[in-house]
């Protein structure tokens, strides 16, 4: 896992320093070629390729929806058979814009046709080893940076965190993808969007997950021309559980997702808002917590703008359900800097 999780601190650093440039045309289709890392039951990763096609659709300057087939011939380290064809539906959200050099935020979910050797992860098969067919439902998350390569090229490259329930496919992948761009630009009503470097501190308040040191992410913030903000921070969180606890699985990580509408008061030094909105949990390394989590998250932040950047404060409580059942509760500390947003509604009265 280390490569992926070296490309995933990467992709915050690289997406902080994004900015936008021409604009690009409203289609595009293209092939996709992937690397994905998944452990064993020994916690051991192994990288395994995938491919695919994409075509997808700017409904606006802010959002992409794209329809994404993709096959992975052999995702196992031994003699058994595991093997995954993914169809789904992908949506990308762009703060800054689809233009130049892009940073996004995508989820994805789709249709998995999974092949499996019904054996632990940590036994091989035989000739004899049964392989179950099944359809499940694939969910993925994560960054990526898209860039454009004149106006009939785009070109992009994300970490995500991909998820198979009830097999044994969950990991973090590394996507690259080079299409063509066809039709015109597409204009939209939206207002501005940012985003920047995020860092915080995990208080708990009840369940057995410690941090084991501070959260990295990159935080999203879009206007609406309503009182409020279309919000999303997305964390790297290395985490840990006390008490009793076996290996694989004592000292986890999370990639958190965490979207969010913040309804707002705007003074003229910047502005105060509540948050709420949903939580989910990637855990791509081997042990109970394996997979995704989901819970609720909420809070209290405060923007004050200081010349050409806008500081940021946060807290909020965040609500996790592991896979086990546990629940966690957990007071998460922030801050973070980003460019600076003027005020939709006093613009648009001084208009």
């Amino acid at each position: 896992m280390r490569n992926s999780k070296g490309f995933f601190l990467w992709a915050l650093a690289l997406l902080s320093a994004a900015s936008p440039a021409a604009a690009q045309r409203r289609f595009r289709v293209g092939p996709i070629l992937s690397s994905i890392s998944i452990e064993n039951g020994n916690g051991v990763a192994s990288g395994y390729r995938g491919f695919g096609g994409t075509i997808a659709l700017l409904t606006g300057d802010y959002d992409e929806t794209g329809l994404v087939v993709a096959r992975y011939n052999d995702l196992s380290d031994n003699s058994c058979v595991r093997q995954l064809t993914l169809v789904g539906l992908n949506s990308s959200y762009y703060p800054i814009g689809a233009r130049g050099l892009a940073p996004f935020a995508s989820t994805e979910l789709g249709l998995a046709r999974v092949s499996e050797s019904q054996v632990p992860l940590l036994f091989a098969c035989s000739g004899a080893t049964p392989v179950q067919t099944t359809s499940e439902i694939g969910l993925a998350f994560g960054l990526g940076v898209r860039a454009g390569l004149g106006r009939d090229v785009v070109a992009s490259v994300e970490g995500r965190f991909l998820e198979v329930p009830n097999s044994f496919i969950q990991g973090l992948e590394v996507r690259a993808n080079l299409s063509a761009a066809f039709g015109a630009v597409r204009q939209t009503d939206l207002l501005a969007g940012t985003l920047g470097p995020a860092v915080s501190v995990w208080i708990p308040l009840s369940g057995t997950l410690r941090a084991r040191g501070p959260l990295t992410g990159v935080r999203f913030r879009r206007d609406t021309k309503k009182a409020g903000a279309v919000g999303l921070q997305i964390d790297y969180a290395p985490l840990e559980v006390s008490g009793a606890c076996v290996n694989p699985g004592c000292r986890p990580y999370a990639i958190l997702f965490a979207p969010g509408y913040e309804p707002s008061l705007r003074p003229s030094w910047g502005r105060v808002y509540g948050a709420i909105g949903p939580l989910i949990a990637g855990f791509p390394s081997e042990g109970p917590d394996r997979g995704v989590a989901q819970g609720l998250q909420g809070g209290l932040g405060t923007d004050v703008f200081g010349g050409r950047v806008m500081w940021n404060v946060n807290a909020r409580v965040v609500w996790l359900q592991r896979n086990s059942g546990a629940n966690v509760f957990a007071v998460q500390l922030g801050a973070s800097v980003s460019p600076k947003l003027a005020h939709p509604i006093r613009d648009d009265s001084a208009r």
